[in-house]
């Protein structure tokens, strides 16, 4: 039994269906989150490009899996794949904990999608690792044309903060398969991390909760007198304008979206550019000042 052989052989043999598993992923996340969010903030659920694992990392994660089970048996490239199922990986990053909870609990869910099929899930957010490590992951098994082997992808679905911490921490070379022990500091201040980390994110989850709560009481408010304003900044959810008075209010991206006549997930900013004039209707109460577009800028053909 020679791992190095067997590795090489699958990298060479499986690199193809891998390509092609990744991509078909990655196109199936992305219509869920769209799904999932329909007409919110995209960036709240933005799914990677996915990478395929180093074939060095991967060989000594292999060595490290049989030393530590002497009842595996490599004895084929194809148990390769059976024993270091993260090869093909592809991630997902969030906004907020809630985010991750909601395509998670999708993903649990989802039964067999054009030959994609959830099989395992494990979280990480419940119960994390010792280190202070914090995900969800999901493993799915994927059929590619022309291969009669199915191929696995693992999902790995990260808050922001949650994926920060593995930058910070230098976490990598900390893996079994990296190279460097962890020191007694390093576990200390590493765990102290992520904790803190993960009060950001319960802090960011508050935030976002009240201001959503914010852009709906605002719909919901009577609007009062039209004025003229101009377009300061945009974004992919909101525009900052301001009326001749110096006075800023926020332009929602359904406000926009009604206007273009349009369904589900916008830019903003595909609509609205700094610089442009445009009557609104004002709405202003206890929680801020919001324009309401009468009509959108006309763009030349």
């Amino acid at each position: 039994m020679n791992p190095e052989l067997y590795l090489n052989e699958c990298y060479e043999t499986r690199r193809e269906a891998w390509d092609v598993a990744q991509d078909s992923v990655t196109a199936w996340l992305t219509r869920i989150s769209r799904e999932l969010l329909e007409d919110s903030d995209g960036m709240r659920l933005v799914v990677g490009s996915g990478r395929i694992k180093d074939q060095d990392r991967a060989l000594l994660k292999l060595k490290l899996k049989i030393e530590q089970d002497g009842d595996l048996a490599l004895d084929s490239a194809r148990k390769v794949e059976q024993i270091v199922r993260d090869i093909v990986g592809v991630k997902v990053l969030c906004k907020s904990t809630r985010d991750q909870a909601l395509i998670f609990d999708h993903l649990k869910q989802s039964g067999n999608h054009h030959g994609i099929r959830v099989v395992e899930s494990k979280d990480y957010v419940s119960a994390p690792k010792a280190s202070g490590y914090r995900a969800v992951h999901v493993l799915c098994e994927v059929d590619v044309p022309g291969h009669p082997d199915a191929v696995t992808v693992e999902i790995q679905i990260k808050t922001r903060a949650q994926d920060a911490w593995g930058e910070l921490t230098h976490e990598d070379l900390y893996k079994p398969e990296g190279g460097l022990r962890p020191s007694r500091l390093h576990q200390s201040v590493a765990k102290t991390m992520a904790d803190l980390l993960n009060l950001v994110d319960c802090l960011a989850d508050d935030l976002a909760t009240d201001v959503e709560g914010t852009f709906i009481h605002a719909a919901e408010s009577e609007e009062s007198d039209t004025r003229t304003v101009t377009v300061q900044t945009s974004g992919p959810r909101y525009a900052l304008a301001e009326d001749e008075d110096d006075k800023r209010g926020l332009i929602p991206a359904h406000a926009v979206r009604d206007l273009a006549g349009v369904k589900g997930l916008i830019d903003v900013d595909n609509y609205l550019e700094p610089g442009d004039e445009i009557d609104v209707k004002v709405v202003d109460n206890e929680e801020g000042v919001f324009y309401y577009p009468v009509a959108l800028p006309e763009r030349p053909s």
